[in-house]
């Protein structure tokens, strides 16, 4: 902390982010650091934090009105809202920026993230510790300088019309997660992958539109449900992985009615087994003599064994957006 002396007394400088915190919400405005303790709409912009600028540790509706809470881009500057250990919080109309994450769910369940904006942190949006049954529901989330959204060992949650674009590597990535409804996003512009399935299972991604970069699903996925996605520039890439006790292989999964364009390759199956993509249209890239519809890799003495792919009658041509 930042002092001066004046006539032999110490006095205290405190920057935006280095108030005291304290219990805030209702009547009782927020600053960096507070916790909100009731449902509260904020008035202004908040920031510049130095630390966590929002906790929430009750079943409360934090309503930013568009306004925006400001980090500082530094290690102690963790988490732009926290939501901790909570069920049926919300949080709305919140634009947050310049944290190590944006907005973390942490623990709990039923909680409501809706119609927010996290742009310049390092993950944008993150569900961990176990969290459950969450709605993810129209969030911009972009710029991030790792991933976009991620969820780690988060379950049975809905994550529902977000888009999801220029982050430096994933734009969505779900980490032994299972039982989520990933639907009607768009996710694009991701560095590494636009959609990135690891260790996760029994996951349903519908209408999903995933453009530039590959659908990655890799390790011990299993009996996930791929429906009706459109995919553009880049095809599936589904192979196995190797952890310290062993290799990993996705299998099981299904891919019914996804649209594949622009894409030399549509399947690639890398030490995979028994996954079956069917009424599977294209605009005729992903095809011989110039393309490939799926290849067939063997990694880490995994064979590629069982996999298949059938192609509709009708072929797609059109983007959705």
């Amino acid at each position: 902390m930042l002092a001066i002396a004046l006539l032999g007394v110490t006095i205290p400088l405190l920057g935006a982010g280095s108030a005291g915190a304290k219990a805030c919400g209702g009547d009782v405005p927020c600053a960096c650091g507070d916790t909100v303790v009731a449902s509260t709409t904020l008035s202004g912009d908040l920031g510049i934090c130095d630390r966590t600028a929002l906790r929430i540790t009750q079943p409360v509706v934090l309503d930013c009105a568009g306004h925006t809470i400001t980090g500082d881009d530094q290690s102690n500057a963790k988490f732009g809202i926290e939501i901790h250990g909570v069920v049926g919080a919300t949080v709305r109309n919140c634009r947050v920026t310049k944290f190590r994450r944006g907005i973390r769910i942490d623990g709990g369940s039923g909680n409501t993230v809706k119609d927010n904006e996290s742009f310049a942190n390092k993950y944008g949006i993150d569900l961990a510790g176990g969290t459950m049954r969450n709605v993810l529901k129209g969030n911009l989330v972009y710029d991030s300088r790792d991933e976009g959204i991620h969820l780690g060992e988060s379950h049975r949650n809905r994550i529902v019309g977000n888009e999801v674009r220029y982050n430096k590597r994933e734009n969505l990535y779900l980490l032994r997660s299972n039982g989520n409804l990933v639907k009607n996003n768009l996710l694009h512009h991701g560095g590494a992958a636009a959609l990135f399935v690891k260790h996760s299972s029994r996951n349903r991604f519908v209408h999903n539109t995933v453009r530039d970069t590959a659908l990655q699903l890799r390790g011990d996925s299993r009996n996930n449900a791929f429906e009706n996605n459109y995919l553009k520039g880049e095809g599936y890439m589904i192979e196995a992985w190797q952890e310290p006790d062993g290799w990993t292989r996705p299998t099981g999964n299904t891919m019914t009615g996804d649209c594949i364009r622009k894409a030399d390759v549509c399947f690639r199956f890398v030490g995979a087994s028994d996954n079956v993509a069917t009424e599977v249209r294209t605009d005729g890239r992903c095809a011989p003599p110039t393309g490939s519809l799926l290849t067939l890799t063997d990694r880490g003495g995994q064979a590629s064994t069982g996999n298949a792919v059938t192609l509709a009658a009708d072929g797609c041509f059109d983007d959705p957006f």
